[in-house]
């Protein structure tokens, strides 16, 4: 890797200085950085050089020049700790080598959609920014993603596939959006919103993209009745929440939190509390009857999906590093385990 053989020819230039100062310690420091950036610099002279001298010119070495870093000495420290693999530095550059879409993904000509989506996948976990931190990773992963955008997209596919190209022969266009693999997305989303759609539950993009109500206009009329249809299907539940907040509803029986007038705390049989009015609901719901125990089987249900979709959350949350602990998974053992 050229920038690990910078740093440690840096990591040997301050060496070398310190050999000459007569800083033993200093100096065998940067060697040993500088072999561990770059194992083939040839260092043995200078090691033995380093354990020639004598304990006195260790001594005699000035505590300032050892104990305060120089910008050099930063810049190598700093090096190591984002270091990267070789491994993630020669897929980002055998895919910045490669200008086909198919080529990019590693895919033959009549691949399926699936195996888009597999070769993504794959792909896209390894050249991710966060994830990989070699030289050109963000640009590798930008071109992944726009393969992926065009080839799992049929109409985008077909043109490229006969041209060569998803530059269209006309100058403009209006902006379009496209249906491909299970995701909605327009030509300007960017690789970023490729990867979080794919990856965190197959979202839909209009909840993070631009939301447009189509009127066909510009459109010939069928197509426009398709997306005022397709509109009308995305408002669909909008309108349902909106009716039930009108339509008059109870109260629900129970809660999983304190909130007044839930203020009578109660557990089941598998020792899942809830909260319930303290007034009537005894009399409802009287101790060891079936209804008592048909409401506790449903509460223990409740608590168990609202366990087991937290706990995915949280598995997705610690594969990217955005959490360390996990306690609705570790909950949801001890759950599992009482049953």
């Amino acid at each position: 890797m050229d920038g690990n053989k910078d740093e440690a020819l840096k990591c040997l230039k301050i060496a070398q200085t310190s050999i000459e100062s007569g800083n033993r310690e200093r100096a065998l420091k940067f060697l040993n950085k500088a072999r561990r950036l770059d194992p083939s610099l040839q260092i043995d002279d200078l090691l033995s050089q380093a354990d020639a001298f004598q304990s006195k010119n260790s001594v005699s070495s000035s505590p300032s020049s050892s104990s305060i870093p120089s910008e050099s000495e930063s810049s190598c420290t700093r090096r190591r700790v984002s270091s990267y693999t070789e491994e993630q530095v020669t897929i980002v550059r055998e895919i910045k080598r490669k200008k086909d879409y198919y080529d990019i993904l590693g895919l033959e000509k009549g691949s399926s959609v699936e195996d888009v989506r597999k070769s993504y996948r794959k792909l896209s976990l390894k050249v991710h920014p966060d994830k990989n931190k070699a030289p050109g990773a963000e640009e590798a992963f930008k071109m992944v993603s726009k393969a992926f955008q065009c080839l799992s997209d049929e109409e985008r596919r077909k043109t490229y596939d006969s041209v060569g190209s998803e530059e269209p022969v006309y100058s403009r266009r209006p902006t379009t959006h496209h249906h491909a693999a299970g995701f909605r997305f327009s030509d300007d989303v960017d690789a970023e919103e490729i990867f979080r759609n794919f990856f965190f539950g197959g979202m839909n993009p209009a909840t993070t993209t631009h939301f447009s109500f189509g009127t066909g206009m510009g459109m010939g009329g069928n197509q426009g009745s398709k997306s005022l249809f397709k509109t009308l299907i995305q408002l669909l539940p909008v309108i349902l929440i909106l009716l039930v907040n009108f339509l008059p509803s109870s109260d629900p029986v129970y809660l999983f939190s304190r909130s007044y007038p839930y203020d009578l705390r109660l557990a089941t049989q598998r020792g899942v509390n809830y909260y319930v009015k303290s007034g009537k609901f005894e009399q409802e719901y009287p101790v060891n009857t079936p209804m008592r125990s048909t409401l506790e089987e449903k509460i223990d249900n409740d608590y168990f999906s609202i366990l087991s979709h937290n706990c995915r959350l949280e598995r997705q949350q610690l594969h990217w590093g955005y959490q360390r602990q996990t306690p609705n998974c570790d909950t949801l053992k001890q759950f599992q385990a009482a049953a």
